[in-house]
């Protein structure tokens, strides 16, 4: 059961460290109004995808679904791989600029970009070198003792200052609410409802979980997500939030505790959020390499990850700002709806194939 645990628990880390900065932002510049409305809707796709691609991935009966699909397809694999692994790569290279960015901006300005790019990367590089999934989800454990406290903290501690009505109107009255659907912004923030179950189709062969466990992940977060944009709604209210770059990281700086001996209690939030990251931008260095060795050719992982890494800080110093950043953002959100739509459905039609042909040569 313990080990069932470990990657539903690093899927809720996962989530939970990139809701808290973009997402408020990006659901708040979508609606005026009835903020729960899209975070609901990202919710039932997010729950749809993960409930097809969960059902395809129970199929292979604990094989990696990369060795399945080149074993059945090869020109289908590709054409769903290849995708695959330049969504993972560019994802892990805007992941790591954009909290270089937003590090810097929060803890130190003064430090060089490519110092929190380097370290973004060299971190995580060497977590999967040294132990491999296996070792990434016994961490995200650590990391979870270590920082969900003072994350939890920090959220209760910033109800202090919220005002219920700037939350209404709660209910929908008109079409116009349905807005954000033709939102660019609402679509960029969909990436952190979907942008950390790709790696549930290549642990089973390593780490085994349950799908009932990612889907008790999946309610853990909803009242993540709802307290990431209403705290700050609810504290500053909508004109204001929507003027602000990181409505909830501005939010938990106007925390006041007298008792607490620090002067901001956003640092404790921060460190855990930084953590969480460090342990996605490490999965996604992780299936880069797994995609690539089981597909392309099997080079050993000393030689593999470095390369990888150093590819991914040549792209991360190549871009050039925050401004490039969004840009670049709103470009992947393309690949990111290809990846999301096909992927699920290939494993699923494939798994389905797959156990049909196990039947039959079954005696």
């Amino acid at each position: 059961m313990f080990k069932n645990m470990q990657v539903p628990l690093a899927f809720f880390l996962m989530h939970t460290g990139m809701m808290f900065f973009l997402f408020p932002t990006d659901i708040i510049a979508s609606t005026k109004e009835i903020h729960w409305l899209p975070i609901a809707t990202g919710l039932l796709i997010q729950v749809a995808i993960i409930a097809l691609y969960l059902k395809g991935i129970r199929y292979y009966k604990g094989h990696n679904m990369v060795r399945v699909l080149m074993r059945k397809n090869r020109w289908l694999a590709w054409a769903t791989l290849l995708p695959l692994w330049v969504y993972i790569g560019a994802l892990a290279a805007l992941t790591v600029r954009a909290f270089a960015e937003i590090i810097s901006i929060i803890v130190s300005s003064s430090m060089p970009l490519w110092h929190f790019d380097f370290m973004f990367i060299a971190i995580p590089t060497y977590i999967v070198l040294r132990g491999g999934i296996q070792g990434l989800m016994r961490l995200g454990l650590l990391i979870a003792v270590l920082f969900l406290p003072s994350v939890f903290f920090v959220l209760a501690a910033s109800l202090q200052n919220i005002d219920p009505h700037y939350a209404m109107p709660l209910l929908p009255r008109k079409p116009a609410d349905f807005a954000f659907l033709g939102h660019a912004s609402y679509y960029k923030s969909l990436f952190v409802f979907t942008g950390c179950f790709l790696f549930m189709g290549l642990v089973p062969s390593y780490v085994s979980f349950t799908a009932r466990g990612i889907f008790i992940a999946c309610g853990l977060l909803v009242p993540m997500y709802l307290m990431s944009v209403y705290i700050p709604l609810m504290t500053l209210g909508e004109e204001t939030a929507s003027q602000l770059e990181f409505p909830f990281i501005f939010t938990a700086d106007t925390i006041d505790i007298e008792w607490l001996m620090f002067d901001r209690v956003t640092m404790f939030l921060v460190l855990g959020l930084l953590a969480f990251i460090l342990l996605f931008i490490a999965a996604l260095i992780w299936q880069m390499e797994n995609v690539f060795r089981l597909s392309v050719r099997n080079v050993r992982s000393g030689i593999l990850l470095p390369a990888l890494a150093s590819v991914l800080f040549v792209v991360c110093l190549v871009i050039p700002d925050w401004k490039a950043v969004n840009a670049i953002f709103r470009w992947h959100s393309y690949l990111w709806g290809y990846v999301t739509v096909v992927t699920p459905l290939v494993v699923f039609a494939v798994g389905r194939r797959y156990v049909g042909q196990l039947q039959k040569e079954a005696p």
